[in-house]
């Protein structure tokens, strides 16, 4: 039997060229820009959604010497438990009133807020809570040298198990905490407030 291809085509004579319609690549363009939107939209969302709800959130964004994950020193304690919910441990052997908001997991990682006379002191991080990080680009996991190159005038306190790398900014003192080399947690507290917390 004979192959009668078109010349030069490669195709039968009986069989049609195919050829894709502009239409479908643009659509197809639009799906993928119209769904990376919707997935977009949808982050914030829950993000805001967990933020709106009083809740902690999953990944905390700590504005230094301003707002730690939503909270800011001199905050009342209706005003975290609107921020942060209420969802959280009393401490039974701290000095001062203090919320323990902690992760479901086998490990106590979280934050927590201290009040004096119903205002926030100090808020810092408990454990090593993945995905927490600073507005300036320092995150959970960095070599303590990141905040030495952020802030070029910092002062150290030993803590029991941890240093403290300080740092005073506005009206508030800012201290990163490091254990090995690398920043395992954040604190925001008032000047004459400990920054071990």
């Amino acid at each position: 039997m004979h192959d009668q291809r078109a010349a030069g085509t490669g195709r039968a004579p009986d069989q049609k060229e195919y050829r894709p319609q502009k239409g479908i690549a643009r659509t197809a363009g639009m799906v993928a820009l119209v769904l990376s939107a919707v997935i977009a939209i949808a982050s914030h969302t829950s993000a805001h959604a967990a933020h709106s709800s009083g809740q902690l959130p999953p990944r905390g964004v700590i504005v230094p010497g301003s707002v730690f994950a939503g909270v800011h020193l001199g905050d009342t304690q209706q005003k975290v438990q609107t921020v942060w919910g209420h969802h959280y441990d009393v401490c039974g052997y701290c000095k001062d009133v203090t919320w323990l908001y902690e992760y479901r997991g086998p490990e106590p990682l979280g934050a927590a807020v201290r009040f004096q006379k119903n205002k926030v002191v100090a808020v810092f991080s408990l454990g090593s809570p993945a995905g927490w990080k600073t507005t300036n680009g320092l995150n959970m996991g960095d070599p303590i040298s990141t905040v030495y190159s952020q802030y070029p005038r910092t002062g150290t306190t030993r803590c029991i198990g941890f240093d403290a790398i300080t740092t005073k900014i506005g009206t508030s003192v800012m201290a990163f905490y490091s254990s090995a080399g690398v920043i395992y947690g954040f604190a925001m507290v008032v000047p004459k407030m400990t920054v071990c917390q």
